[in-house]
């Protein structure tokens, strides 16, 4: 066995431990949640660590947090134990933490899969339950559809047309962030460990850090993972879903922010010097060939473009004044 699977091995039974001693909270239940939906080794391990504690010779006197665990992990491969015996000590005085735990075991087995795009790619998809979701450049997302619907956004951007159901809420798990549908089009990026929510159509309860709120159409949610600080404003929905026809809306973005943008959906990085990058922009971008993109730009802004094998150059031009995008034009 592997270092990893030892490790994997003891995670489990960590758990397994906290869980069953009693010392276990909402947030730490996520997070139980969460590290099972993550892998199926994890599923596989902590579903092993379970049925190990339920053949345990005194499973009515709980193994306290302070309690070694290690000595757990090496047994469940020496002592395999039948489903059969689990489910008849569930029924013979288990917590009802226990049960709820062993509900978001069950639950979180769905089928995983994962849908990517690569640089300049958008790609559409129908998931089982009717749910519609496009992604955008660079974008990988892991769907478990099933008893509980979840959608983990590793990266990039989406937007959902979710299939609304009561009994089988829609969890879209962003880092350390969880967005839950309430019948909804949404788009969520994740780009430098900042999610961001635009709500186009009915409601999204954002939470982080503990706290919730419910965000409604128009809105627009953003939450830093380094910080762990939310913000709410306006949504721009014309910006935040112009993706999708293969658009950019910039309104009076510093250059630099534009270009760091832009290189999301190209191979060949945009450069642009720090005196360009002050400059200002509001346009439409029409997101075609990049050496289109670049052209447009020079349009737009005093700049002087150069092309080479290895990157797009901007820099501003030597004879340019104090000037800025003009507002009236796309491209």
């Amino acid at each position: 066995m592997s270092d990893l699977d030892t490790d994997i091995e003891a995670q489990a039974a960590d758990w397994v431990v906290k869980a069953m001693g009693g010392a276990i909270g909402e947030a730490e239940i996520i997070a139980l949640s969460d590290w099972v939906a993550a892998s199926p080794r994890h599923a596989d391990a902590y579903r092993e660590a379970l049925l190990l504690w339920a053949d345990l010779d005194t499973p009515d006197d709980p193994v306290t947090p302070a309690d070694p665990i290690m000595p757990i992990a090496p047994a469940i491969r020496r002592r395999p134990v039948a489903r059969k015996a689990y489910l008849a000590w569930l029924g013979g005085g288990a917590t009802l933490m226990a049960a709820v735990l062993a509900a978001i075991f069950v639950v979180t087995q769905a089928p995983a899969t994962t849908y990517e795009t690569a640089k300049g790619q958008r790609k559409e998809v129908v998931l089982t339950d009717g749910t519609h979701l496009m992604l955008n450049t660079d974008t990988r997302v892991v769907a478990h559809i099933g008893e509980t619907r979840t959608l983990t956004l590793e990266k990039g951007e989406i937007a959902l047309g979710v299939v609304h159901d009561d009994a089988h809420p829609f969890v879209v798990k962003s880092g350390d962030a969880r967005l839950t549908d309430i019948g909804t089009q949404f788009n969520v990026s994740r780009l430098d460990g900042v999610t961001r929510v635009d709500v186009r159509e009915g409601e999204v309860e954002l939470m982080s850090q503990g706290q919730a709120r419910n965000l409604k159409a128009g809105d627009r949610g953003t939450h830093d993972e380094a910080s762990g600080q939310n913000r709410f404003d306006k949504a721009d929905l014309q910006q935040a879903f112009a993706w999708q026809s293969a658009h950019a809306i910039y309104r009076n973005q510093p250059l630099s922010a534009v270009v760091k943008d832009l290189n999301r959906y190209y191979d060949k990085p945009i450069i642009v010097d720090p005196a360009a990058g002050q400059l200002r922009l509001n346009m439409i971008v029409t997101l075609d060939s990049q050496t289109a993109v670049a052209g447009r730009l020079g349009e737009f802004l005093p700049l002087e473009v150069r092309v080479s094998n290895e990157a797009i150059y901007l820099s501003r031009r030597s004879d340019a004044g104090s000037a800025s995008g003009d507002s009236g034009r796309g491209g």
